[in-house]
């Protein structure tokens, strides 16, 4: 469950669109004119934020 590169296309899909999401929220709340290093920290915390969170949710959920 750990190993993502034995996870269904399904879910590394969902893994790259839920990394991307938290980009985008990443840079959009934390948005500076100007200041792009830090645009681009913001968007890479974001994307590691909620990467992790569905990593974590897909890693340990309970199979039914």
């Amino acid at each position: 469950m750990l190993n993502p590169l034995r996870w269904k296309v399904e879910d590394r899909v969902r893994l790259i669109l839920a990394a991307g999401f938290g980009a985008l929220v990443g840079f959009a709340t934390d948005y500076l004119p100007g200041d792009l290093w830090f645009n681009i920290l913001c968007a890479l915390a974001g994307a590691v934020l909620v990467g992790g969170a569905f990593y974590g949710y897909r890693a340990f959920r309970q199979r039914a």
